[in-house]
């Protein structure tokens, strides 16, 4: 019967808009990963609720999805294009559908390889861009620099009496204080100097002014000679190395530290001497603040010599009975610690002694020159590590003195150490690549889509109808799949044997009888999709014709 479908092409009316779309959706998930990667590049973790791979694996996802949709939109449409061309063999026909749904189709097509066939493979490999895009984010340990402003108590000054308490006549303080103890006890243990609510983060290095010390020192040289009549070798001996710290209430403004020390072997040779004085000054550090464990500290590569003086300020204390010392306190902390001799003295038939107290001349002693019954041990200068200790317990107790008021704002450099997304494009290129070209050879599938004239599909309807099928025969033969199906839904069909007489009662009585009969005796027959009233199941050994 006429049908009311007319065949209508053309480039804009028949354009497979959904297809393209796909396409175009596609080249837009290659776009949005340049974008998170891009974004994302040394961005810290924690400004991501979700990692960058999570969104890459949605985007990929969604890209393989688009693909195969174009694809399976091409596919039809090279199929009933290949199909209008007037030298088509079903073979064509039947390979463009075998390799549009089929991969190992695909494969298997050999030299007889169509665009559909090699579109099909390269959109399947193309899904290895799942698993690049899952490479192409990691984390990575970076060093950020900024600037920015940190809370520091630093006492500007020792308060007066702060660390030690002179007793009786002594010019010597016998006992620390109260509030100085703890300090101490930290710095001969080595503890971390904690700073807390500082405002820094990461570590943080800044200047910043306190309690310190001006320095003046003075070097000289002097004789030492263990063999020289002079010396009463068998009963003092003579000293080979002094360290001395001191302090006296008599000249409460200054440590002093005393040094002497043979520098090179022999029983007659050389003495060095250094003499350092240590005032009470307002100096200038340069700090490191550790915001991930809130402590401070000196570099490691500073020294006193580093410590700008702002100003100088005297001491005035007047030491009756149980009266406290300002820096007094110090000094004790480090004669306990510092102060040593050693001695060397002859003792005749057993040779040479060298006696020591305190631990600093043993570790300025020159290893090889320790040799066995001889006066040529030798030592190195104690002097620096000496001025850096006194140094680092002034640091100490100048923290530790700090109150409410002697906090300040002060400008800092802030290196922070985070874990960052770190982008590594090369897995992106590789993705992008592959997604490309399968996009490329989807491209030629939809060509010659405006010389069509109606929507067309791969609906076994919609090809049967093509076909001339004899059940659809009376239908519009240019209706798509969907106004077939609106059209012809309704009817019953059956796959099956049937058989070439016409009409019911023919058909009927083969039924009636194809129990007891036997294969040779029914001929005519073959298989059909058909209405169910023509169809009998086909039973094993049958065979049938066209």
């Amino acid at each position: 019967m006429a049908g009311n479908n007319p065949w209508n092409p053309g480039v804009f009316l028949r354009l497979p808009w959904a297809g393209f779309a796909a396409l175009a959706g596609a080249i837009g998930g290659i776009v949005g990963s340049v974008v998170v990667l891009k974004v994302s590049n040394g961005k810290p973790i924690m400004d991501w609720r979700f990692q960058p791979t999570v969104y890459l694996s949605i985007i990929s996802t969604l890209m393989n999805l688009m693909v195969h949709y174009a694809f399976t939109q091409g596919v039809k449409i090279a199929w009933w294009t290949r199909a209008l061309k007037p030298d088509t063999k079903i073979s064509q026909l039947q390979q463009y559908w075998e390799t549009g749904n089929s991969l190992l189709a695909s494969l298997k097509v050999g030299r007889n390889a169509n665009l559909v066939a090699l579109a099909s493979i390269i959109v399947a490999i193309a899904q290895i861009n799942g698993p690049l895009l899952q490479r192409v984010s990691r984390v990575a340990v970076v060093a950020t620099f900024s600037d920015v402003t940190v809370l520091l108590g630093i006492a500007p000054q020792l308060p007066q009496g702060y660390t030690g308490l002179v007793e009786g006549r002594g010019n010597f303080p016998s006992w620390f204080t109260e509030l100085f103890l703890p300090t101490v006890n930290e710095y001969y243990d080595r503890v971390s100097i904690n700073v807390n609510q500082t405002g820094c983060t990461g570590i943080c290095s800044t200047t910043v002014s306190g309690a310190g010390f001006a320095i003046f020192c003075s070097s000289s040289e002097s004789t030492f000679d263990a063999i020289g009549e002079s010396q009463p070798l068998s009963v003092a001996g003579v000293d080979a190395f002094q360290s001395n710290f001191e302090w006296y209430s008599t000249a409460p403004n200054n440590i002093s530290i005393n040094v002497e020390f043979k520098p090179d072997p022999g029983c007659q040779t050389r003495l060095l001497v250094r003499n350092c004085t240590l005032s009470p000054a307002t100096v200038q550090y340069n700090v490191l603040i550790d915001g991930n464990t809130s402590t401070i500290s000196l570099p490691l590569n500073s020294s006193i010599y580093d410590d700008k003086v702002e100003s100088t300020y005297a001491i005035e204390e007047s030491y009756a009975e149980g009266s406290n010392t300002t820096l007094g306190g110090l000094a004790l902390a480090l004669e306990l610690r510092f102060n040593s001799v050693a001695n060397i003295k002859f003792t005749g038939g057993d040779g040479w002694e060298v006696s020591s107290t305190g631990s600093t001349s043993n570790q300025f002693v020159q290893p090889n020159s320790t040799v066995y019954s001889n006066c040529s041990v030798a030592f190195n200068d104690p002097t620096d590590n000496l001025i850096a200790n006194a140094r680092e317990l002034m640091f100490r107790t100048a923290i530790a003195a700090a109150n409410s008021s002697t906090v300040r704002s002060v400008s800092a450099q802030q290196q922070a150490t985070i874990a960052v997304y770190e982008s590594h494009y090369l897995y992106l290129e590789l993705a992008s690549l592959f997604t490309a070209l399968a996009i490329i050879l989807v491209i030629p599938t939809f060509i010659g889509y405006w010389r069509l004239g109606r929507e067309v599909s791969m609906s076994t309807i919609e090809t049967a109808k093509a076909f001339n099928a004899p059940l659809l025969r009376n239908n519009d033969s240019n209706a798509d799949a969907e106004h077939l199906i609106k059209n012809l839904g309704h009817m019953g069909v059956r796959y099956g044997a049937i058989i070439s007489a016409t009409g019911n009662d023919g058909l009927l009585e083969t039924r009636k009888h194809e129990a007891s009969q036997s294969i040779a005796d029914l001929s005519g027959r073959r298989l059909e999709m058909a209405s169910p009233e023509y169809v009998v199941e086909p039973r094993k050994g049958w065979q049938f014709g066209g």
